[in-house]
């Protein structure tokens, strides 16, 4: 073998070694995300919210005020962001559960990533979440917690009834019984 392929494939082979411990570091530190989520404390409160735009995976732009009348879960979060994807299983579990009733949307809104990332992403882990794309430009200042996943729960009266930044177990029965709780309240 000639000195300029040795020199390829141990060029190569390094990329390999370097791309499989970063892959591994990656799944590491989101496994010991995942397994130190809290359930969140959902204090209730009453804040009017302030409408914004997002679009469908397929560019359609939809509005949070088209929602009212429903409870709605949204998540603020991306496919960079490591906690994001660490509590996306939790996510997925509550989704299930609320998944044919009609009085309960979420809006999973990934920043910065495109819809085609979305999209990968969801295929490779299998989720089948109602996914949703926004840039930072149109996310209302009462919204920008810096730091993400940032998670928002509106009353079927329009109005903001808890925030949570940060992973979070989202399956818990807490969670679900404070969405049972907003969903019996009267829709403006």
């Amino acid at each position: 073998m000639t000195l300029p392929k040795k020199l390829a494939l141990t060029v190569i082979l390094c990329l390999v070694a370097l791309s499989a411990i970063a892959i591994g570091g990656w799944e590491f530190v989101r496994h010991r995300i995942a397994l130190n989520e809290r359930v969140p404390d959902l204090a209730r409160i009453d804040q009017p919210a302030e409408d914004f735009s997002f679009r469908t995976l397929d560019g359609k732009k939809k509005r949070l005020s088209d929602t009212k009348g429903k409870v709605v879960f949204v998540d603020l979060w991306g496919t960079w962001c490591i906690q994001c994807v660490a509590e996306m299983p939790t996510v997925q579990a509550l989704y299930n559960h609320y998944r044919n009733d009609p009085d309960v949307v979420f809006l999973i809104i990934s920043r910065m990533d495109s819809p085609a990332t979305v999209r990968r992403y969801a295929y490779l882990h299998h989720y089948d979440l109602p996914f949703y794309t926004m840039n930072d430009a149109g996310i209302p200042a009462s919204m920008q917690l810096n730091q993400y996943p940032a998670t928002f729960l509106y009353a079927p009266d329009g109005n903001l009834a808890a925030r949570h930044t940060g992973a979070a177990n989202w399956s818990d029965r807490s969670v679900i019984a404070f969405i049972d709780r907003l969903a019996t309240m009267p829709k403006q």
